[in-house]
């Protein structure tokens, strides 16, 4: 192991989280304090106002992004309590520095002597007048500014309930007989605890829901589970109207025309108007072919439906019932020989990510070397956590990047969904040291067992590859939504590459003896499976791509269009006449072709929408046009060149949010980007 010129970050202890982030937020209030009473408005600059603030946020960033990180993923929930009440007081902070009106003041009076900056401080300065402009200091009157932060606060409560909810939440367990559970692999069934008439208590949770809806045969079943995972979380179905509500009051209050309106000026979507009307013309686009896609099901269900097959909704002849999707699309993509199960096997856990890990970083010019485990020791909050150390092998070979976190596996009350959060950024300090940057990749996997191994499905392997490059980026994830979620769909492509997926399979029976030794005792006579990802598995994998990705965009269309509805409605009225789980409702079944779904609530696990995401979810389809134009024009030709990927990494992911992400990525392409190179991708006109 070569030395190391940064240590790892150490968890704090249970009892005294809360107590730093005190300790944080009283030297910040001293320091506004100070200035406030030292820097009159006539001498107000970057340098006295602005650059103090900016620098002790830096000094506080470890302290401030380990709690973050301890919120998320503890497995002490004891722990993530405590984390969550430093992040309500870093909220409350956030509030009263809103509320002292003599520093708001400075900070825009700041903005009138920029001259001489250099053009990170100038367009940090730049952002912060915008957005405090936004909010109408200088021309609103004190009483309506107070009306607005205390809304804010309020609505950021609610949202901390909502995102409680959802990360504790504990649906118990449904009851089936082994025969209702027909489909399922025996090595699950027989690790379901059962009750005392001797029925599988299956957990209601996401992993358990993608199985059962996939591979159970009785329709009954399937509905069963299917209705009680999609209602559930009823008690955030008003937290959640508030929200809405609220946010929408506290835009119209400081002079915008809606929630969306507010949000979208510091991103790349300039306007509501945009957003829509990219959302429209794509939905446009793939509407027809993704019904033509929908009929195969139709087809499918019609034949099983005139057999009397007991896994659809005979009474409903052939109008496909949202429950009935994944068990009709595993039918249809066993007839295309697509074998799921087959190729999960090719992709044991370990061995996969470790594999993608060592493409991705002799791609970017980069080493990793892993932190041995006994040195992790008060350094990570699960032991389920790698790390590794990355050093340059490029331009500037031998140097020290910095550190790799990755924290794959689903735990009780950790984050539900896959994410890049930032533990340790690089900036510049007063002496000119750099602190080295740390990342870690969040994912909440459930790999499958077989024959002891974990192994992953092709899903969690696109994943990874959206993940792993962020943390090249040297000037962490401070980015508009569109961009940073670009970067990751742009490598998504790599998970579709025939090279790529043979480099990083391998059968699992060849990963240990033991694995071996089960494989030969299940197939006794036969010969072994071939160590690589076999390539007419791989090539039927392709060909379905698209229309994968056909389906898979209309739904985050569906859910984009939500996301505008609620928070971009003509007048408040209109809101509060509004019946957001209907609509809901509605734009899935739109998206779907099947019929509507009326006793859910998909709104009521939207974590989302109160995470930051407001106004903000078409950044998912906007990323997917500008990835596509990334890697069309950048790496289609030849994916894994060293001069392809230089470039990326310079000209994209070390400016982070430095400049202006709508003039790099234009540098980037040559010209403006559009949605051709995405339609191209789906084999559309």
């Amino acid at each position: 192991m070569t030395a190391l010129p940064q240590p790892l970050l150490r968890i704090p202890a249970k009892e005294d989280l809360v107590s730093i982030q005190k300790g944080l937020i009283a030297g910040r209030k001293e320091l506004i304090e100070t200035i406030m009473t030292s820097v009159s408005l006539k001498k107000a600059t970057f340098d006295n106002v602005y650059a103090p603030v900016l620098r002790y946020d830096d000094s506080t960033l470890n302290d401030t992004n380990m709690n973050m990180t301890l919120r998320y993923a503890s497995t002490d929930a004891d722990v993530q309590s405590e984390a969550e009440t430093g992040e309500k007081l870093w909220s409350d902070h956030g509030t009263w520095v809103q509320g002292q009106e003599k520093f708001m003041q400075l900070t825009m009076a700041a903005g009138e002597r920029m001259n001489g900056l250099n053009p990170e401080s100038r367009r940090r300065l730049e952002k912060r007048v915008e957005y405090l402009k936004r909010l109408g200091h200088g021309s609103l009157d004190k009483d309506t500014r107070k009306a607005y932060l205390d809304t804010r606060k309020e609505i950021n409560d609610l949202c901390q309930e909502i995102n409680r909810n959802i990360r504790l939440y504990d649906g118990g367990n449904l009851p089936f007989t082994e025969k209702e559970l027909d489909g399922l692999e025996q090595i699950d069934v027989e690790k379901f605890v059962k009750d005392e008439s001797g029925k599988c208590l299956v957990p209601l949770n996401r992993a358990e829901f993608a199985k059962v809806m996939a591979h159970v045969s009785s329709y009954n079943t399937r509905k069963t589970f299917h209705d009680a995972w999609t209602s559930r979380l009823p008690e955030n179905v008003p937290l959640f109207r508030k929200v809405i509500l609220l946010r929408d009051e506290n835009a119209r209050r400081i002079g915008f025309r809606s929630d969306a309106d507010l949000c979208l000026a510091g991103r790349m979507a300039k306007s509501t108007e945009w957003a829509e009307q990219l959302l429209a013309d794509l939905a446009s686009h793939l509407r027809e072919p993704g019904r033509d896609l929908f009929r195969e099901l139709e087809t499918i269900k019609a034949r099983l439906t005139e057999k009397g097959d007991k896994s659809v909704d005979v009474k409903a002849n052939t109008a496909v019932r949202r429950c009935e999707v994944a068990y009709l699309k595993e039918i249809q993509a066993r007839e295309n020989k697509v074998d799921h199960k087959a190729i999960s096997a090719y992709l044991p856990y370990k061995e996969t990510t470790a594999a993608i890990l060592r493409n991705v970083t002799r791609y970017l010019q980069l080493r990793l070397e892993p932190i041995a485990k006994t040195d992790l020791v008060g350094c990570v909050w699960s032991d389920d956590v790698d790390v590794w150390a990355v050093w340059d092998e490029g331009e500037e070979k031998g140097q020290f990047v910095g550190y790799f976190y990755g924290d794959l596996l689903d735990r009780p009350n950790k984050y539900k969904h896959n994410q890049t959060v930032e533990l340790q950024a690089s900036f510049l300090k007063e002496d000119g040291s750099r602190p080295y940057p740390a990342a870690i990749l969040m994912c909440s996997f459930s790999p499958d067992i077989v024959d002891g191994c974990q192994v992953l499905p092709h899903s969690n392997i696109i994943t990874l590859y959206h993940g792993k490059t962020k943390w090249g980026d040297s000037h962490g994830y401070r980015v508009c939504l569109e961009f940073g979620e670009a970067i990751g769909t742009c490598m998504e492509n790599y998970a579709w590459l025939e090279d790529e997926l043979k480099m990083i399979s391998c059968h699992y029976a060849y990963t240990g003896d033991a694995y071996m030794q089960a494989w030969m005792e299940r197939h006794p006579g036969q010969a072994l499976p071939p160590r690589e990802l076999p390539a007419n598995l791989i090539s039927e994998m392709i060909r379905r791509r698209s229309k994968h990705r056909i389906s898979y965009y209309l739904k985050q269309i569906a859910d984009a269009s939500f996301d505008m509805a609620v928070h971009n409605p003509k007048t408040h009225q209109d809101l509060e006449s509004l019946d957001e789980t209907t609509l809901f409702q509605d734009f899935e079944a739109q998206s779907t072709f099947t019929p509507a779904e009326r006793s859910s609530y998909p709104q009521a696990a939207f974590s989302h929408l109160v995470s930051g995401y407001n106004s903000g979810y078409y950044a998912y389809v906007c990323s997917n046009v500008f990835g596509e134009e990334i890697f069309q024009s950048n790496f289609a030709v030849d994916p894994t060149s060293t001069a392809a990927w230089n470039r990326f990494r310079r000209q994209l992911l070390e400016y982070g949010g430095s400049r202006d992400q709508t003039e790099v990525l234009e540098e980037f392409l040559g010209r403006p980007p559009t949605t051709a190179s995405l339609l191209k991708s789906l084999e559309i006109n």
